[in-house]
């Protein structure tokens, strides 16, 4: 009873903070850079327009300047990388880089500027006078960045550019206060939804995949030819090799960008890009271009890669809620941090190794334009409601095209049986108490746990909802939650309260609080299963610490012959059920839920053993 006190508690403290009142701040960019690809520099200016929409006066402005985590190896990424074992950063100089001359000003007056306490990629800048509420600040600054080498997401590798996370950005100012963060490498971000008008000049051989609409009629035509001429390479056999550098040209480029409700911008140069195009049709009939601009080194995989994404923005604009942004583009290039990394309207690649893998790990980066995009929750304070969210449809995705549900990664044979994989490093992790809440901070993840607790756990959470309230039910709640909630920053309390308004009881609602604000096991086991004139009387009863619903099924051999959903229940409880041709009873025998251990789910009608 203690445990199903605190669970309500929990609810309770999400419930009380949801009713402050919510705000949301405005930015808008004006960024003009020029690519000096000899020396790895970025140089330009850099103008942001501040619009305070909080009830209170503000003195100053915290800013990420996340460039410059890769500018000693003393930053909290530095320090994060040595604790996973990871050294890459540590073996040269030619990793380090980060900002120089960094002045702001405001109305022509210098702006004093402190470092944060504990990381140097964090700035506060003080105001010349308070921001009051409705009234914006322009923030100006020369932009000089050196350009690391890729060990995690910014940075380049020879002549190939991955240019996020580039520019100077402010923290959240949200409801809960300032949200200051340094750059991880295991741990996302959170900012603030604004416009970006971004103007990037570099040799006109560079193929530019980014966020917004690209403004430069000439250049969207040097695409379209850069299509027509990569589908006819293509079809000639080729070799998934790493290709050389040609030359820069001469002639430069200046490729003007726009972009709305956006909260990033991230752009990927390089010359040797292949460029193949499709294009995405909406249930509403609006048509959006999708792209795929990738190297030799998996040419043969990403043939189908432009499909593969427009096949993504239809199966999320169908599933969550309509793709609102220009073009969607998976760009295959440097990536030292995951499989994949998204950004608004634009994703990059790792190698993959196959096509499926290709097309699901396209997919989970396309889905974050709804997760992490659209919907922009606080990644770092909950990973989640981005990861695991995205993952739960990228596994139906999967599923849906694939037949099984496991993404990019086989299902697994353990011990005779069948294991989905959202289950086999959580059941690794579980019953060893070496688990971690799901609502842990990112940073406080172990390193396998930020698998486990951030994308594998949550996804099947999401899943015994649905399985337990009906697909056709769950997806009305999850599209609701997209409507209400797109171009915001959502916290659990809001995701919990859709899901209170929209489904029947609080079935979900006690499955969010004991499975992802906490990590409460279920344990539900057969004490007894008596067949009374054909009838089974089937007692269960509830070993572990939540009330969650379980699904009991009534089996001939490997065949369920009826289903029946228990509600979640302290002590015992006996449900009956007919025997007809059954001659087994099972608790979640397609591993629905996530109740541990298992060896108590079974039994086996006419055996000297059933339970066995």
């Amino acid at each position: 009873m203690k445990q199903l006190v605190l669970v309500a508690l929990c609810g309770w403290l999400v419930a009380t903070q949801a009713q402050r009142p919510y705000f949301q701040q405005e930015v808008a960019y004006d960024i003009a850079v020029k690519l000096d690809d000899v020396n790895h520099k970025l140089t330009g200016t850099w103008s942001m327009t501040y619009t305070n929409r909080s009830a209170e006066s503000l003195d100053y402005i915290w800013m990420h300047m996340w460039g410059d985590a890769f500018s000693n190896r003393r930053t909290a990424y530095a320090k994060q990388q040595g604790l996973n074992g990871k050294f890459a950063f540590f073996t040269g100089d030619k990793h380090l880089g980060g900002y120089s001359d960094v002045a702001f000003r405001s109305a022509g007056k210098a702006l004093r500027v402190e470092q944060h306490p504990d990381d140097v990629d964090v700035l506060k800048v003080w105001l010349t006078e308070p921001l009051a509420p409705g009234k914006s600040v322009v923030l100006t600054t020369d932009l000089n960045l050196n350009i690391p080498y890729s060990t995690s997401r910014l940075g380049h590798v020879g002549q190939s550019y991955q240019m996020t996370q580039w520019y100077p950005k402010p923290a959240v100012y949200d409801q809960k206060g300032w949200h200051p963060m340094p750059y991880l490498d295991q741990g996302e971000f959170y900012s603030e939804f604004g416009s970006f008008d971004v103007k990037i000049t570099l040799p006109d051989n560079y193929v530019v995949g980014a966020t917004g609409a690209l403004q430069n009629a000439d250049e969207l035509a040097f695409l379209e030819r850069k299509a027509d001429e990569s589908r006819l390479a293509l079809e000639q056999p080729g070799e998934n090799s790493k290709d050389t550098f040609p030359a820069s040209s001469t002639t430069i480029k200046t490729l003007r960008y726009l972009a709305q409700n956006v909260h990033d911008f991230a752009w990927f140069a390089d010359k040797r890009f292949y460029v193949l195009r499709d294009e995405a049709v909406l249930p509403s009939g609006k048509k959006v271009p999708t792209w795929a601009m990738f190297t030799n080194e998996e040419r043969d995989l990403w043939k189908q890669a432009a499909f593969y994404t427009k096949r993504a923005v239809e199966f999320y604009s169908e599933n969550v809620g309509e793709y609102p942004y220009p073009h969607a583009t998976a760009v295959m290039s440097a990536l030292s941090a995951g499989a994949g990394m998204e950004y608004p309207m634009i994703t990059v690649i790792g190698k993959s190794g196959s096509a499926k893998s290709l097309d699901v790990v396209i997919t989970h980066e396309v889905g974050h334009n709804w997760f992490y995009g659209i919907l922009a929750s606080n990644e770092r304070d909950h990973p989640w409601m981005d990861e695991g969210m995205n993952s739960y449809y990228e596994q139906r995705y999967t599923k849906q095209y694939y037949g099984d549900a496991d993404g990019a990664l086989p299902t697994i044979i353990t011990c005779g049986r069948a294991v989905n994989n959202n289950h086999l490093l959580w059941e690794l992790r579980a019953p060893q108490a070496h688990d971690q809440a799901p609502d842990t901070h990112s940073a406080e993840l172990e390193s396998l746990n930020y698998a486990a607790s951030a994308y594998m756990k949550p996804a099947q959470s999401l899943y015994w909802m649905e399985q337990h309230a009906g697909t056709e039910v769950f997806d009305k709640a999850m599209k609701a939650y997209y409507q209400t909630w797109k171009f915001r920053h959502p916290y659990p309390e809001d995701f919990r309260k859709v899901l209170a308004d929209q489904l029947p009881g609080d079935a979900a609602e006690r499955m969010v609080d004991a499975l992802l604000l906490a990590d409460y096991k279920t344990d539900y086991a057969i004490k007894q299963v008596r067949d009374v004139d054909g009838v089974y009387k089937i007692t269960l009863v509830n070993r572990g610490k939540t009330v969650l619903p379980v699904p009991v099924c009534i089996m001939r051999d490997s065949t369920v012959l009826e289903t029946y959903w228990v509600d979640g229940f302290e002590g015992t409880r006996t449900i009956e059920a007919p025997v007809g041709d059954a001659n087994k009873v099972v608790i979640d025998p397609k591993y629905i839920t996530l109740d541990l251990p298992r060896d108590n789910n079974y039994y086996a009608a006419g055996k000297p053993l059933p339970k066995w």
